[in-house]
Parts: C-alpha cells; sequence; structure tokens
C-alpha cells in the first residue's frame, strides 16, 4: 500500500476539494475526514485529482443521498465521465 496524502480542502461556500487521489485506499481516509468536519457539501471539486477509481463514484453517490440538495461537481476526471455513461448514473451525478 502507498502512502498517498488524503488531505482535503474546504474552501467557501462549502466546496470540498479532494486530494490526488480518489481511490479504495484512500477514501476512508477521505470519508473520516470529512464527517470529522462536520460541514454540508454543496460542491466537490475535482480539481487536484490526477488519480480515481470507481469508488470515487461510490463516494458521490454516498454524499449525495446524504444532502438536502443536489451536491455540484468540479473538474471530474475524464475517466470518471466516461464511467458515469458506462453504469448510466447520469441521473444521479450531475457532473
Amino acid at each position: 500500500m502507498k502512502n498517498y496524502n488524503t488531505s482535503i480542502e474546504w474552501l467557501e461556500n462549502d466546496v470540498l476539494k479532494l486530494p490526488e487521489v480518489v481511490n479504495v485506499e484512500t477514501v476512508p481516509a477521505i470519508l473520516k475526514l470529512v464527517d470529522k468536519a462536520q460541514k454540508s457539501i454543496k460542491v466537490v471539486d475535482f480539481s487536484a485529482v490526477t488519480q480515481a477509481d470507481s469508488v470515487a463514484l461510490a463516494v458521490l453517490l454516498k454524499w449525495q443521498d446524504a444532502a438536502d440538495i443536489d451536491i455540484q461537481i468540479r473538474n471530474l476526471p475524464a475517466e470518471l465521465v466516461t464511467l458515469i455513461h458506462l453504469y448510466d448514473l447520469e441521473s444521479m451525478l450531475q457532473a
């Protein structure tokens, strides 16, 4: 297991900026940090993400299900856009 940076950043207006790697190894730590912050998520920003896999979509679905509003997604990597189309998730995730 590699030692990935799992730091998240909260920007203005409840924007959650994710770290460079969002995968099966990093998501548990990311979820703990988000839960610990006890903030509502309005926007998820992938601008720093250089590596992501399908577990990132599962996390987005989890957060979307828990939110009172539709969460906006910014700068989603092309490979995740492809997976959204492949898994027919367009109606659930607005990227």
